[in-house]
């Protein structure tokens, strides 16, 4: 589980719309969370004041991802609903890369499919981060693989980053989209040259904690960043 915060949230809202994402109703996650669906209504609302215990039932539903903002890619790929992603877990686990070969994936959408893909899905996702055709399917497979746990996933995420150049800059870029909400021409210069950031400070400190997270993608783009940006921090 990640270091969150209630400060990253502010208020209940982004937990209200992570769930509204997914299309989780309320009386779902009350069962799932344990908590009462008043008391979580109260809390999405900002009746009462969010404390770090309930973001943290809602990351347990939900996938760690349902914190992080999306990239400013012009051409993301959403979750439509519920119906959406059960037809994108059929595909995947059929052999179909459906969503993940036709542009780069919201990180709601991985978290969401991480989970709940059979081991036949998964091991078409490991397939794709080395085979995919394009450098977007590679990519988005191995933003997938970064979610799984397990020692093997983080090594083949890590192979990957390290030999595929096409794959390595599409996964700094959206992190320091993801990260900064730069637009997406600006987070693909800094993500070629890191001293470039208009903020080097804040970008800085923000991935510092992802290299720490859990997932495996996170943690190797945020050390490669970090270790290219010490120059503008020295300076």
């Amino acid at each position: 589980m990640f270091a969150t915060t209630e400060g990253e949230y502010e208020n209940g809202a982004r937990l209200r719309a992570a769930r509204e994402y997914v299309k989780l109703s309320l009386a779902d996650m009350a069962a799932a969370t344990n908590y009462s669906k008043t008391y979580l209504s109260q809390i999405e609302t900002g009746v009462r004041p969010l404390h770090l215990d309930v973001v943290s039932a809602y990351e347990r539903v939900l996938g760690v991802g349902m914190r992080r903002k999306d990239i400013t890619h012009p051409k993301l790929r959403k979750i439509e609903d519920e119906q959406h992603l059960a037809r994108i877990k059929t595909a995947v686990e059929s052999g179909d890369p459906d969503i993940f070969a036709e542009g780069p994936t919201s990180s709601t959408i991985d978290a969401a499919v991480a989970p709940i893909v059979n081991p036949a899905g998964v091991e078409h996702f490991r397939t794709w981060a080395v085979d995919g055709k394009t450098s977007t399917l590679r990519a988005n497979a191995v933003s997938i693989v970064g979610f799984l746990p397990g020692r093997e996933n983080a090594d083949l995420v890590a192979h990957v980053l390290d030999t595929d150049e096409r794959v390595r800059r599409l996964c700094l870029a959206s992190e320091v989209s993801r990260l900064m909400q730069y637009d997406w021409t600006t987070s693909k210069q800094v993500a070629a040259d890191p001293t470039t950031a208009p903020d080097p400070q804040k970008l800085a400190a923000k991935l510092a904690k992802e290299a720490v997270s859990k997932d495996s993608e996170a943690r190797w783009c945020a050390g490669w960043l970090l270790q290219r940006l010490a120059p503008a921090l020295a300076g």
